[in-house]
């Protein structure tokens, strides 16, 4: 017979709450996701994701800009423009 161990963990209530809702809609419990990922880990003999922090992925168009603006830098040009308020300049950065 298998011998069990109880594992007792500290989560966040949200993130519990929210990571139980996932569960329910694939028909599992908590404890049967725990499970779960603790196989996963020794079948592959590690974490079953990349860890990293999250990149922000720029559009083409972005890149672009981000290219013009450094030659611009380089050239000792102004590289951003001058704005008479706040609403101004988040406007101009939501164009």
């Amino acid at each position: 017979m298998m011998a069990n161990k109880n594992l007792q963990v500290r989560i966040d209530v949200k993130l519990r709450r929210r990571a139980e809702k996932i569960f329910k809609k694939i028909g599992i419990d908590t404890p049967t996701a725990i499970r779960v990922f603790f196989m996963k880990v020794t079948d592959i003999g590690g974490i079953p994701f990349p860890l990293e922090a999250p990149r922000k992925e720029f559009t083409s168009r972005q890149i672009k800009e981000f290219d013009r603006i450094a030659r611009d830098a380089k050239q000792g040009k102004r590289v951003s423009r001058i704005f008479s308020s706040m609403d101004e300049m988040i406007e101009d950065l939501r164009s």
